[in-house]
């Protein structure tokens, strides 16, 4: 396997379980947080939802980016991810505010204040909202590669 297919292969899988954790939760969205904190399958699957939208996040940023860069000859190597990220943005791969908004996002999700419950709720909805546009801007990069490649 060569690089590419190994970054896709990591990504699909995460993409795949995040999918079928926000299908679950769209099937039966809660209410609040206290529904979710009182329901042990709710929790369980706001930290799959969680932990996926992590991953695929990071799978993305370690394996595709630098993947995809490679796949297309774009020189890289060197290059901060900034740059990285703003060169797949004028491909045409991912808009950079949207990750700029998932690593936000992702640095909120990693400061839980208890006392804030309104807040944590709002980042859950958050995430959800951003798990569904991270997997959107996937399968458009993937059909993107799967076009140029």
């Amino acid at each position: 396997m060569d690089r590419l297919e190994i970054a896709l292969w990591e990504t699909d899988r995460h993409a795949a379980a995040l999918g079928e954790a926000l299908a679950d939760w769209d099937a039966a969205p809660p209410e609040g947080l206290l529904q979710v904190e009182s329901n042990p399958a709710l929790r369980r699957l706001t930290d799959q939802l969680l932990f996926r939208f992590l991953k695929l996040q990071d799978a993305l940023g370690e394996r595709l980016v630098p993947a995809t860069l490679a796949a297309l000859l774009e020189p890289d190597a060197d290059r901060p991810m900034l740059d990285k990220l703003n060169r797949l943005d004028r491909l045409g791969y991912v808009r950079l505010d949207d990750w700029l908004q998932w690593r936000d996002l992702r640095n909120r999700l990693s400061h839980e204040y208890p006392e804030q419950t309104e807040v944590r709720w709002a980042t859950l909805k958050a995430a959800v909202r951003a798990s569904k546009d991270l997997l959107s801007t996937y399968a458009r990069w993937r059909d993107l590669l799967a076009r140029k490649l």
